[in-house]
């Protein structure tokens, strides 16, 4: 099967059919679809889980450097199904700064903001917060519930990309000269997601396992195509939005390792099943 005007994630676009269309076409999607599929993944990639920062000392604030590892994905994957891969290898890795201000009974607050800065031929501007609050002692452990949520865009040639079509098939380069009129796409993905989550975190020593379950709601993840129309600008309103729907399961395992009196490192892997398998390091230090 030949490239063809499929609408699908990070997708392949039909040529507009009229422009004078106002309205956008919001195409909604589960997890299950070859379309949401990818667009899950991303999602729990950008997933704000605790990365080592579960228990809050009253009246401390601690400052945090994380990254999170993001898995290259096949041609396969890239495709969802079709002929025509999509260009989301782009960031091998995704940055978070955190803050994290202690509560007195051992509640915790987190905030994150990923200011739009130009990396890895992406631009993210995105926000996080976290609760997380203690329940209640099993001998030497601490269950802790946490729920956090996340909002922001991340733009990027991912449906139109020259590198991609330079390297790729006639077709390719046809679809890349003729739909896309040889100009990489801005396209956003949006993630809006909140998520749940249950810690069992281990003494208090030098070293702290802990690990934990949750479930991500994703309540309206959109990925907007940013095609240029023929008078150069952008967001053809003829164009769909892809919404995703879905509430997914997701594990996580970790530790944390006090390395001096305010300085702790800390080490993740977190699951969601059907989506992704990726690690979390994280450094942080006690600045009050």
């Amino acid at each position: 099967r030949k490239l063809a005007p499929h609408l699908a994630l990070l997708c392949t676009l039909a040529v507009p059919a009229a422009a004078s269309a106002q309205q956008r076409d919001i195409q909604q999607y589960s997890a299950d679809d070859v379309e949401g599929r990818l667009m899950a993944f991303y999602s729990a990639v950008l997933a704000f889980s605790p990365a080592g920062q579960i228990r809050a000392t009253p009246g401390s604030i601690t400052v945090a450097m994380e990254l999170s590892y993001v898995p290259s994905l096949t041609t396969a994957q890239r495709s969802a199904g079709y002929d025509k891969p999509e260009a989301t290898n782009l960031a091998p890795v995704f940055p978070r700064p955190r803050v994290r201000f202690g509560l007195p009974g051992g509640i915790g607050i987190e905030g994150s903001w990923l200011p739009p800065v130009h990396v890895f031929g992406v631009t993210a501007n995105l926000g996080a917060m976290a609760l997380t609050a203690p329940l209640f002692k099993l001998g030497r452990y601490d269950i802790t519930a946490r729920a956090s949520g996340m909002i922001g865009r991340v733009t990027g040639p991912i449906t139109c990309n020259a590198d991609i079509a330079a390297g790729g098939s006639l077709d390719l380069r046809t679809y890349y000269r003729t739909v896309c009129r040889g100009r990489d796409s801005k396209d956003h993905f949006e993630p809006r997601h909140v998520s749940g989550e249950l810690v069992v975190l281990r003494g208090r020593g030098a070293l702290q396992p802990y690990a934990g379950t949750g479930v991500r709601r994703d309540a309206g993840t959109r990925f907007d195509i940013g095609v240029a129309r023929a008078d150069g600008t952008y967001r053809d309103p003829d164009h769909p939005v892809l919404e995703l729907r879905a509430l997914r399961p997701h594990f996580l395992i970790g530790g944390t390792w006090r390395a001096f009196a305010r300085g702790t490192m800390a080490g993740e892997m977190f699951h969601a099943p059907g989506s992704v398998l990726t690690v979390r390091a994280l450094a942080s230090v006690q600045v009050r």
